[in-house]
């Protein structure tokens, strides 16, 4: 067992000037290590995540990883008043506090200098005290999502298939379960260097047979053709927990109080869904109640019916609680440190022992008005 002394000024600060002459730990970009972990997610049985008896989509990384590597700006996005970290990086205190713990064991498993990677300091990095990163949504769970409520012929074959809306397309993670799943995709979002990921994956992995749309602009601007989309699905904003970028056409920028926001922004997409939505097809919202956002789910579903939907149903998204115990890591949101509190609105969750939850809630466009 390696022994480090806290004190061992000598061996940290090696490690500190090894560690920061590598660069900050970004995922790989090279196309062979994008390729292989594309095929990971490609040939994953998700089917093995869809437990219909219950509505849960199980939890699987698959594909993660590979849409964080064309994101290389969301580890400097702030979520709230939480350091990000890429400040942890440019601050060397806290950056040698950080590899001291994986030095001494006191964060997870003891390493020597010579034995800390890239995936180690990107994990502490993640989980520094004070620190939080943009959550994404796992590409298996979107494409579970996708193949329970989007009809076709075959996930991966064929020339049919619906067409999804993603209102806010986010990290890349729904945009590669869409491509996984066999769907015709369109998606808005208003951040620059988010769309510039997004269209660098499409020209990556999309296929020729499917039509994609990435449009940089907010949900709330966005009118689909009357009834031409066969589901609608996203995680959106929570409000301004999450500053994306500075360009005006961000919600949280052009509504800036969360009354505003709720109506100009959340209604407003909700209402465009209905509109590009057939009849009798869904509209799927990722959403939990946060201690920023203490109604989002109730706000959510009020919204979504007084626009004209009907909510049929719930589904749960299995989360995956972090080491350390209390902090949990939402599948496209925010990072819960409070989970050990018993929940407080409307919506009970699942009661599976050792399993956390956060609800996706499923509405209907009547066949008729």
């Amino acid at each position: 067992m390696i022994v480090i002394d806290k004190d061992d000024n000598k061996v940290l600060d090696e490690a500190y000037n090894t560690i920061l002459n590598k660069g900050f730990p970004y995922y790989p970009i090279d196309r062979k290590w994008r390729d292989d972990t594309f095929n990971q997610l490609y040939n994953f049985k998700r089917d093995t995540l869809i437990d219909r008896k219950n509505k849960v989509i199980g939890q699987s990384a698959h594909g993660l990883n590979l849409a964080w590597s064309y994101m290389e700006h969301a580890w400097g996005i702030k979520c709230g008043k939480m350091r990000t970290p890429v400040e942890i990086w440019n601050d060397e205190e806290h950056l040698k506090k950080g590899i001291n713990k994986i030095l001494t064991g006191t964060f997870f498993k003891q390493k020597a200098a010579h034995q800390i990677t890239d995936s180690d300091m990107r994990s502490m990095l993640r989980r520094y005290t004070g620190t939080q990163m943009v959550s994404n949504f796992r590409p298996t769970a979107a494409a579970a999502l996708y193949d329970v409520f989007v009809d076709k012929e075959s996930p991966l074959e064929g020339t049919e298939a619906g067409t999804v809306w993603d209102p806010s397309m986010g990290y890349g993670g729904r945009l590669l379960g869409a491509i996984c799943a066999g769907v015709n995709y369109i998606g808005t979002d208003p951040c620059i260097p988010t769309y510039e990921g997004l269209e660098q994956i499409l020209e990556d992995y999309g296929h020729s047979y499917r039509s994609y749309t990435l449009l940089r602009q907010g949900s709330e601007t966005y009118i689909p053709n009357e009834n031409s989309i066969d589901f609608v699905f996203t995680s959106p904003p929570y409000f301004g927990w999450e500053a994306y970028g500075d360009e005006p056409e961000q919600s949280s920028i052009k509504f800036d109080n969360s009354d505003l926001w709720k109506i100009e922004f959340l209604k407003k997409t909700i209402a465009n869904a209905y509109h590009g939505l057939k009849p009798g097809k869904f509209l799927a919202l990722n959403v939990a109640n946060t201690k920023q956002y203490k109604t989002f789910e109730e706000d959510t579903v009020d919204l979504a019916i007084e626009v004209g939907f009907e909510h049929t149903d719930t589904w749960w998204l299995s989360l995956s609680t972090q080491q350390g115990g209390s902090a949990v890591s939402t599948l496209d949101g925010v990072e819960e440190t409070k989970q050990k509190q018993r929940y407080m609105g409307r919506y009970e969750r699942p009661n599976i022992t050792g399993r956390k939850f956060e609800p996706t809630f499923i509405f209907q466009k009547p066949l008729s008005n």
